[in-house]
């Protein structure tokens, strides 16, 4: 999130008003503060604010600016743990309560959770037995997504998705497991996409 000097400045000013207001400035005090005289080139520097992540603005809001947070981009962020999933077999779904950090790089939109994953089936996907895996909850997937899915409500399991016209496949990266074929397709309940891996190397 790279921004001038001149964005710097102007950010730094917001967030000085506000902590002094208790309120966020207008444009037109921002653009006083900076001489700027067309409400214009206000607008363009917010606008990159805006883009880079640093604001938020509220639409037909006189003071509708609001700071974002920024967190440090080597900040490990925490996620809930929830539990065991094979990679292999479906076996039923094991939940817990603790939680692991994971970096800012693997954060998505939305909610994020965690499950350690049991068998072989997906390691040519470079995931492994005891490797967490991390995911972003969602109830769809695109074809060729690694998943994990629930079949009948209870059984768990990590595989590449696909979707047919009455079936879902559900197929291993790893040539001694055949595809998984769930008739009819609502059979299977899609829980979240995986978006990494984390694994602890053994000493």
């Amino acid at each position: 999130m790279a921004i001038t000097a001149r964005q710097r400045r102007v950010l730094d000013f917001i967030n000085n008003y506000l902590e002094a207001n208790h309120e966020p400035p207008t444009m037109a005090e921002i653009g006083r503060q900076f001489g700027m005289t067309s409400l214009a080139s206000v607008h363009n520097v917010l606008s990159i604010l805006e883009r880079e992540g640093f604001i938020r603005r509220i639409p037909n809001v006189s003071r509708g600016i609001e700071v974002v947070k920024q967190q440090n981009d080597n900040e490990n962020f925490e996620i809930p743990l929830l539990g065991i999933v094979a990679a292999g077999a479906p076996i039923e779904a094991v939940l817990n309560h603790e939680a692991i950090c994971i970096p800012r790089d693997m954060l998505r939109r939305g909610r994020m959770f965690a499950l350690r994953v049991r068998g072989d089936s997906m390691i040519d996907e470079q995931i492994r037995e005891d490797d967490l895996i991390i995911l972003q909850s969602q109830q769809s997937a695109d074809n060729g997504q690694t998943v994990v899915a629930l079949v009948d409500g209870s059984d768990a399991t990590v595989k590449r998705f696909y979707r047919g016209k009455n079936h879902v496949r559900l197929e291993a990266a790893n040539q001694r497991y055949k595809p998984i074929i769930v008739r009819p397709p609502e059979r299977l309940q899609v829980q979240g996409v995986v978006v990494g891996v984390i694994r602890k190397y053994q000493q």
